[in-house]
């Protein structure tokens, strides 16, 4: 089973995934951030590192999940499906050209969204938790966190972001099994609890 994570920066993906991980016994494929060689350099000039970043992540997550889809119990913190919001949202704020967008976007649909629909359904997720938060909860948790990298950036940015993701879920909620949990509760137990009671209740095996 493939279980992806889905939601903003300070939603609680890590927190979740964690402790998903070692109630079910699943392998984390987590966030490529540590091996990232534009992550510090991105936050301090998004205009100028802004491609460069996404096709990176773009390509690690592509990486992730080619080398999971002979693997049975997987959970993705943060999915390559989402990666298309923060280029959409670079572009919105002028971060990104019209050209590089076109670009990216030609090849996320016609390359990464055909090789998601593999016909044995390897590369396919069984569920997406979309942790659906506030964009005052996830600046509070960005906050608390105190990444130097994230700390730069404009509350704007982040709220942009939050509202790209609400999109995205709205035009995709029907080519996705999306379960939808609401992330502004810290209690992570429960949160934990009711992504498992989703998998017993559509009798998934794992």
């Amino acid at each position: 089973m493939k279980i992806a994570i889905f939601g903003t920066v300070g939603a609680g993906k890590s927190s979740i995934s964690k402790e998903l991980s070692e109630r079910l016994n699943f392998e984390i494929f987590p966030e490529p951030i540590d091996e990232n060689p534009y992550f510090e350099d991105y936050y301090r000039d998004i205009k100028n590192y802004a491609f460069r970043m996404q096709i990176f992540m773009l390509t690690a997550r592509s990486k992730q999940l080619f080398t999971a889809k002979d693997l049975k119990n997987i959970i993705f913190d943060r999915s390559i499906i989402e990666d298309p919001i923060f280029m959409d949202v670079c572009h919105k704020l002028g971060n990104v050209n019209d050209t590089d967008y076109k670009t990216y976007c030609d090849f996320f649909q016609y390359v990464v969204s055909e090789n998601l629909k593999y016909p044995n359904d390897r590369l396919k997720f069984d569920l997406v938790v979309y942790l659906k938060v506030s964009t005052e909860t996830s600046i509070r948790r960005i906050n608390e966190r105190g990444r130097s990298a994230e700390l730069s950036i404009e509350n704007e940015y982040w709220k942009i972001l939050n509202e790209s993701y609400e999109r995205y879920y709205q035009a995709h909620k029907n080519d996705f099994p999306f379960l939808v949990i609401d992330a502004n509760n810290d209690n992570l137990e429960e949160k934990v609890e009711e992504v498992i009671a989703a998998i017993k209740n559509n009798k998934k095996e794992f």
